[in-house]
């Protein structure tokens, strides 16, 4: 099938999706392919070889639907960070108790989640993966998921789901991406490339046909998603005769999960970016005119390794011998030594005297295309394209 402008837009606009959200490739295809009205891609795909084409409403409400992010997940009230952040769409779980202990059970990007208070297990789409257990550090009475026989009854259900899943993912494909031939052949379910070797992009694992379609086509080695998975080792400079085949045990579902104690306090990470935001919105604080909110914003500010910040002010825009009383204080609390220097480079507007009088923004402004008028060119208001 040759690709059209639509769905190369399609999936570019997964990209962007997936990398803004965190989120496989595949799951972000998969999302917007439900957009559009299919259970998921590869549903899209078999419909475009029919002929169906996107609309250009469609095409708008799924670049509007990108812009949006995604659910977070909530497995306690107040705290949207903890636990597993997929588990979306709550009001589509499936609700049950086992024991006293109540639980939710649902589909996430042909994931099974199944959670409850202070617990989550997750069964992966990935059959060659471990199921993964997760609790809180914080908990104070003792977690039902630590009672060995809660554990298997909810890795029972979550486990039956994920067959499920798989099924319907299976039935979906053509017959020979799940079942190789005499020669050990099998189809790509998305490509439609047929090989008995594959080849992971992710990895550079050399994988037979067999192993690729017993693992629904995730890399048996790393785990990758079948958008990883080629016939051909394009990336290569010596066609793939370095690399190594991919040994697998061929356990499916392993029996023992992989527990992980998740800490659900928020935590501080103050890296470049947020001390100088933070800085940058202490000069704010420090401007009493249009003309400094403008040296604020145009202030040069960069953080070493040293527990040090430099900020560069615009000698034009910020008036000399003023101390940046607030951002020194920040600096202070975030345990930093400031130097402040001036510096001269080319200013937004000419005439920065008349944002020293300006009691606003709009009166700046007006001010300014007035300047400009009388004194200079007409400013061309048009951004200039890149």
């Amino acid at each position: 099938m040759t690709e059209t402008k639509e769905f190369r837009r399609l999936k570019a606009l997964a990209k962007r999706y997936a990398r803004a959200n965190r989120i496989a490739q595949h799951q972000a295809l998969d999302l917007i392919a439900g957009e559009l009205g299919f259970p998921h891609w590869t549903k899209l795909i078999a419909a475009s070889k029919k002929g169906w084409q996107i609309a250009t409403e469609q095409m708008a409400g799924v670049e509007g639907f990108v812009k949006r992010p995604l659910p977070a997940a909530t497995f306690r009230n107040g705290d949207p960070e903890t636990m597993n952040r997929r588990f979306a769409y709550l009001d589509q779980a499936e609700h049950g108790m086992i024991g006293d202990h109540a639980y939710r059970l649902q589909e996430v990007f042909h994931d099974v989640i199944i959670a409850g208070e202070g617990w989550s297990i997750r069964v992966p789409e990935n059959p060659g993966l471990t199921p993964i257990v997760e609790t809180f550090t914080d908990q104070e009475a003792e977690c039902p998921v630590l009672d060995p026989e809660f554990l298997q009854t909810a890795l029972r259900l979550a486990r039956d789901r994920a067959l499920q899943v798989r099924a319907e993912i299976s039935a979906d494909w053509p017959r020979r991406s799940t079942k190789p031939d005499l020669s050990g052949v099998v189809r790509h379910p998305l490509s439609r490339d047929e090989s008995a070797v594959w080849f992971c992009l992710h990895c550079d694992g050399k994988i037979t046909g067999a192993q690729i379609a017993q693992n629904l086509w995730h890399c048996p080695g790393c785990g990758a998603s079948p958008l990883d998975i080629f016939d051909t080792p394009f990336w290569s400079d010596d066609d793939g005769k370095s690399f190594l085949p991919v040994k697998t045990d061929g356990a499916l579902d392993r029996d023992e999960p992989d527990f992980r104690i998740v800490d659900g306090r928020p935590k501080l990470d103050l890296n470049e970016e947020k001390i100088t935001l933070l800085i940058r919105s202490a000069l704010l604080d420090d401007a009493t005119n249009i003309s400094e909110k403008l040296g604020a914003l145009q202030a040069e500010i960069s953080v070493d390794d040293e527990n040090g910040v430099w900020i560069a002010l615009e000698e034009d825009l910020w008036p000399e011998g003023k101390d940046p009383v607030q951002a020194l204080a920040v600096a202070e609390l975030l345990g930093l030594e400031v130097e402040l220097v001036s510096s001269w480079s080319t200013i937004p507007f000419a005439w920065p005297g008349l944002g020293e009088i300006a009691s606003s923004t709009s009166e700046y402004t007006q001010m300014m295309l007035d300047a400009y008028a009388q004194y200079g060119g007409s400013p061309d208001r048009k951004p200039k394209e890149s």
